[in-house]
């Protein structure tokens, strides 16, 4: 009896000394995590949005980017700028207005701003990555080639600084915008995606699912998908004296097609991640037309 005893303390102490081994072993895990976690990751970043320079978005990437960057920019538009895609104020000139040492509104395009920081005020000193958003609503499928958002990445990008597209994805019902994904996990995807080693003609477009934090399903890195124009519509109306105008209006396709497809996967509540560049050639059809043509 006294040595089955001895054998079941035996294996007790055992049995508690693995459990405290296991426990070390994730505290030492959790502990790594959270040095990496506040690791600086570069030493400029420039922060560029299309909502305009009040926008929440940009003030939650402010906050997002403090954790990643020594110094944090802004230069984003006065007001909202939505659905300007990459266009510049070539035909007219922009003003500035000077904030602070470090935040900057312009009177122009999202893509003026990113232009604007790194040819003037930034370059004697480049951002080491631009982060554009965090855009209030998805920037999916078709919304990328109107996206003022991801028009000031693809600037930037064009220019040779790195450039990530942030967007959080909302309801279209006139719901107030759940920013609460994008707050907690923007940071870790950032990171993730600066340790790769990326073309420099190649950007990131990140989405981030309308749903809490803690029921992602997951990362998916997608393709931009073909476009859905099926719910653009014009919707007529007239003002208080009787003259007509205009109002363009989209709906997303909520239905999940294809998960590879960055609108598919941000419906089924993954984080997309698309990489994006500016070469827009149909190379498929590029050969079909030059055997035509004989050249």
């Amino acid at each position: 009896m006294v040595h089955q005893n001895n054998v079941i303390v035996g294996l007790n102490v055992v049995l508690i000394v693995e459990q405290l081994i296991s426990a070390i072993h994730l505290f030492n895990k959790e502990i790594k995590k959270e040095i990496s976690m506040s690791k600086k990751l570069v030493n400029r970043v420039l922060l560029v949005n299309d909502d305009g320079i009040d926008a929440p978005g940009i003030r939650i990437l402010k906050s997002i980017a403090e954790n990643i960057a020594n110094e944090v920019w802004i230069v984003a538009p006065v007001v909202d700028q939505s659905g300007v895609s990459c266009s510049v104020s070539l035909k007219s000139p922009f003003r500035i207005q000077k904030r602070n040492q470090t935040e900057y509104a312009v009177y122009g395009t999202p893509a003026d701003c990113s232009l604007f920081a790194i040819k003037s005020l930034m370059a004697a000193q480049l951002p080491d990555l631009v982060l554009s958003g965090i855009n209030n609503g998805s920037n999916l499928g078709f919304e990328t080639v109107l996206s003022g958002t991801v028009g000031a990445a693809m600037m930037a990008m064009t220019l040779g600084v790195p450039a990530i597209a942030l967007s959080q994805v909302s309801s279209e019902d006139n719901i107030p915008t759940d920013w609460h994904c994008s707050t907690h996990l923007a940071e870790s995807v950032i990171r993730q995606l600066q340790s790769l080693t990326t073309p420099k003609n190649t950007c990131f477009n990140i989405n981030f699912p309308n749903c809490r934090a803690e029921q992602i399903k997951g990362i998916k890195i997608t393709k931009q998908g073909t476009a859905d124009v099926s719910k653009f519509v014009v919707a007529e109306t007239q003002d208080p004296e009787g003259h007509e105008y205009f109002w363009f209006r989209a709906q997303r396709n909520q239905n999940v097609l294809d998960n590879d497809k960055e609108l598919d996967a941000a419906n089924n509540g993954y984080i997309a991640i698309t990489p994006l560049h500016y070469e827009r050639t149909d190379y498929d059809f590029y050969q079909q037309i030059k055997a035509t043509f004989n050249v």
